[in-house]
Order: C-alpha cells, then structure tokens, then sequence
C-alpha cells in the first residue's frame, strides 16, 4: 500500500466512492517508483469505494505513519511478515477449541473449504462455494453410476454374453459342420 491511499481510504464513509489522486509523490511510489511499472514521481490516480465499515475493528496499516519516509518492497514484505508474525501468535494464545466447534474450524482451514471464501466478508455465490459443490457433485455422480448400473449399463468385464444372433451363427456353423462331415 502507499501512504496517499492509506490517508485517503481514513477519511471515506461506508458507501462512498472516490477518485483519489495522489499528486505528490511523497504519498505515492516516490522518486524511484516500482520500474518497470511505475516511473518514477508518478502521479497516481485510484478508483475507491468503500463497501462497509466495520466499527471498532483495528487492523493496523501496513504503510508508515510518517508519509515522508520512503518504502520499498523489502520494508513492504518485512512489515507484511511481522502482521502475520502477529496474528500467528495471537491464535496461539487464543483458547483451544475442542469437540464440534474445533472439527469445524479446522475443516474451514482446509484449502478446498476456504478456496472462494476472502478476507473482505464477501460471500461466493453457492454454486462457487466447494464446501457445498463437491460433496453436491460427489452425490449427482454416485446416483447416475447407481442407476448405471441396476439398470445393467455396466456388467462385470469377461462374462460371456450371448443373444439371438449369437445362436444363430453357432447353429448354422453346427449345421454346415454337420453337413460337411455328412457329405466326405
């Protein structure tokens, strides 16, 4: 983040929609800018919108209080570190969960449970939800393979199947074989 949009995103109201432009480049990417992306003493134009506001919710900033000091992408990934660094040890100093609320927890932790679900509050339409798809399409796939198969669509692999036609060829091939050895 830069300072200019941290400065700009505290004085905004939930349902607010802005354009910030940062003409100093103090507040933005500074004199160095992020090449080749950004030149340097760039200015920088955001469209921003503030969805909802969550009163009483500290989430720190990862930009400096002091807009002046420079920040690169070292200093961005050391401050990046030291809020995860945090977070990790504040669940660790959390109480322990334990029977059903500790089985779901750590199901909510698995990849494919928490794959569409984001940090913002958003909520993914079901359909994109795979804690809900998956087991959905596990269940669709096992009543089509169930039907597949009591309706005799698949068989056991080698079992010798005949039909009419079958008898048919197998009676006239006895039939000339009996005729051939009849005539000799």
């Amino acid at each position: 983040m830069i300072d200019g949009w941290e400065l700009a995103i505290k004085t905004m109201k939930g349902g607010e929609r802005s354009i910030v432009q940062i003409t100093d480049p103090r507040y933005g990417y500074g004199p160095t800018g992020i090449p080749p992306i950004i030149p340097s003493n760039a200015e920088i134009q955001i469209d921003v919108e503030v969805l909802n506001v969550e009163v009483g919710t500290d989430l720190g900033t990862v930009a400096s209080e002091d807009p002046l000091k420079p920040r690169t992408p070292t200093s961005i990934a050391k401050a990046y570190a030291t809020r995860r660094e945090l977070k990790f040890l504040e669940e660790a100093s959390s109480p322990n969960k334990e029977g059903l609320e500790a089985f779901i927890s750590k199901l909510n932790s698995f990849y494919f449970f928490g794959f569409f679900e984001g940090e913002t509050g958003q909520v993914a339409p079901w359909y994109l939800r795979p804690s809900i798809t998956f087991p959905l399409a596990f269940f669709i796939l096992g009543v089509a393979f169930y039907i597949s198969y009591s309706q005799g669509a698949i068989t056991e692999r080698g079992l010798p199947v005949t039909d009419e036609l079958d008898e048919i060829i197998l009676l006239d091939s006895a039939a000339s074989l009996l005729l051939t050895n009849f005539v000799v």
